[in-house]
């Protein structure tokens, strides 16, 4: 079966590569007059980023609901905190840089043209961490201690570890979720309080903001589950961006710039 994919690899795309790239280039353009008009209409960049560079260590919950509501959980805190230590709007700017690095990373000569999919622009204006997300669901297929990333960052995107499971590499699933577990461990021994302030915060958790999707977890979970089985038993990695953006507690619109992993993991198997 590889071989016949790799065999295949050399002609994807092949018959018509200048409209391939005219595709791609007029996305491109798109993409970056899209991201200078969410600057220029949109009033108040990082939004999003503001929540982790203002968090108080101490209280972080304090915020429940709007601007500056941090709702992740505990071991982020210790990735956050030292953000502070760099003067706002500073800190967004090194913030954005970051995330357009990933982004590049991830999609390579496609990284402008993903910028035409609305929520790749408005994650990179907000400030995000979805592009995060996908970085470190692309990294476990090769460096599953970087799945507890997105354990730790989402918690119910860890539906994705049915990969594993359908496929029984339990050396990879015992070291993505073994080392989330130790983080978990180490943090709440550290700070028990601030994990039940944790719990608190989420289960009174309740947005009914314009760009959220209104469609519970509790009925998009299970749909989550079945695109990860379908992946890991038909061998398409390039599916489980999907899983996890249906897993997302809050599915927010700019949730969906985790679909930029598809690229990477699509280029993957067919290479």
């Amino acid at each position: 079966m590889t071989t016949g994919i790799r065999s295949l690899a050399p002609n994807v795309g092949s018959g018509r590569p200048a409209l391939v790239r005219a595709v791609r280039d007029g996305l491109s353009v798109a993409g970056v007059l899209l991201l200078i008009t969410f600057f220029r209409v949109g009033g108040s960049p990082g939004y999003d980023f503001y929540a982790y560079w203002s968090v108080n260590p101490s209280d972080p919950y304090a915020v429940k609901e709007g601007f500056g509501a941090f709702h992740y959980a505990p071991p982020l805190i210790w990735l956050v905190g030292p953000l502070k230590a760099i003067p706002w709007p500073l800190a967004y700017w090194l913030w954005f840089a970051v995330l357009f690095a990933v982004l590049v990373w991830l999609a390579r000569d496609w990284s402008l043209a993903w910028l035409a999919f609305p929520p790749v622009a408005s994650e990179l204006y907000h400030g995000n961490i979805h592009l995060l997300i996908g970085a470190a669901l692309v990294l476990s297929m090769r460096w599953p201690v970087a799945y507890a990333f997105l354990v730790l960052s989402k918690v119910a995107p860890g539906v994705t570890a049915l990969w594993w499971v359908v496929r029984r590499e339990w050396r990879n699933l015992a070291i993505g979720l073994g080392s989330a577990a130790v983080i978990v461990a180490v943090s709440f021994a550290l700070s028990p309080a601030t994990w039940f302030s944790w719990i608190s915060h989420i289960s009174t958790e309740s947005n009914q903001a314009f760009n959220l999707i209104p469609i519970p977890l509790l009925v998009r979970l299970p749909f989550a589950a079945l695109v990860a089985i379908y992946a890991a038993r038909t061998n398409r990695a390039w599916l489980l961006p999907f899983a996890a953006v249906l897993a997302l507690p809050l599915l927010w619109v700019h949730g969906l710039a985790i679909l930029v992993a598809i690229t990477p993991l699509r280029r993957r198997q067919v290479t």
